[in-house]
């Protein structure tokens, strides 16, 4: 997730997890990150229920050949994968997405997990994943890909859930309904400002500073006064971020989502980070009770955004998942 930095009146308020000393973070790209990006990919986009939805694909035109999806957080977008993909695509075809309201898909008047989960699934079907793909969802993305699972799963390899808890329906957490109404994204007057405002949410240190430094610029768009998306007609001319903030008013996620993931028509497996705020052994111990054959496993030095903080060991966890279901026979 990621969000502008907030004021004191804001409601994001998280204190960082922890600290890093400033010579502990690394800025310069190393050679593996300039190669991922450097990795031949297509931007695609297509339309769910009357929506551009857009995407960034990775490797070839096989229809047999294994694949997944990447879907993002609250607030962010496809390329938080961007230096992942590529470290995946000499075994499986590779798309990461860019949610309705989020990125550079279009914005809608409403928004609903199933909307959501329509937009997952569809993009999962019509990008040459397979015949049956995997989505790997983070945090909010993990979320909705869980949704999306309730609908497409006789379709789907399987579901990877990043740092979201699945929890019982008498623990139930709706992120949203209780929250002030978010107001509308500040607009900057020039693009360096815009940039300086980038954090991540909820509020961590990453020592891979260069991976930040790529993903907050990409965060942003240009709009000009009096130009309208979704229900939003824009007061100023300048940068702002690319999230529709209404998407998030009063957004129901439910109670059902064990139930949901215990009887999915596909794999299962969930990742937290090991330093995560949202790592608690009462919940490993939950979802092993609840499904014994879905995997559930840390990811050593990494906190809420695993894929920014290791992202090689969150690339080499989501390959030897998929590489077990292949031989398993569930990728089709």
């Amino acid at each position: 997730m990621a969000y502008e930095k907030p004021e004191k009146t804001d409601y994001l308020k998280e204190p960082a997890v922890r600290t890093i000393p400033d010579e502990d973070v690394i800025r310069h790209r190393p050679l593996w990150f300039r190669q991922a990006l450097a990795a031949p990919h297509e931007s695609r986009v297509l339309n769910v229920d009357g929506n551009d939805i857009h995407y960034l694909r990775w490797g070839n035109d096989d229809p047999k050949r294994p694949g997944l999806l990447f879907v993002h957080g609250n607030g962010a977008h496809a390329h938080w994968f961007h230096f992942i993909a590529p470290l995946l695509t000499d075994h499986y075809n590779v798309a990461s997405m860019d949610l309705g309201g989020m990125g550079d898909s279009g914005w809608r008047m409403s928004y609903s997990r199933e909307t959501f989960a329509r937009e997952i699934g569809e993009v999962a079907l019509a990008a040459g994943l397979g015949p049956k793909p995997v989505v790997v969802g983070h945090s909010f993305g993990g979320f909705v890909t869980l949704i999306a699972g309730k609908h497409y799963g006789d379709r789907l390899g399987g579901l990877i859930l990043c740092d979201f808890t699945v929890r019982p329906a008498d623990n139930a957490h709706e992120w949203f309904l209780n929250d002030p109404e978010r107001r509308p994204t500040k607009i900057y007057k020039s693009f360096e400002e815009a940039c300086s405002r980038f954090r991540l949410a909820p509020l961590q240190p990453c020592a891979n500073g260069f991976i930040v430094d790529y993903i907050g610029p990409l965060s942003l768009r240009q709009v000009t006064k009096g130009e309208t998306r979704g229900k939003r007609t824009f007061e100023d001319t300048g940068w702002t971020w690319k999230f529709d903030a209404s998407i998030f008013n009063g957004l129901r996620m439910g109670n059902d989502h064990a139930e949901i993931y215990k009887n999915l028509a596909c794999k299962g497996a969930v990742m937290f980070g090991l330093e995560s705020k949202d790592y608690d052994p009462k919940t490993i111990t939950f979802l092993r009770e609840l499904t014994p054959e879905k995997p559930v496993f840390t990811v050593p030095g990494a906190q809420h955004h695993i894929m920014l903080d290791q992202p090689q060991a969150f690339a080499t966890a989501v390959g030897a998942l998929m590489a077990q279901w292949q031989a398993e026979g569930a990728l089709g």
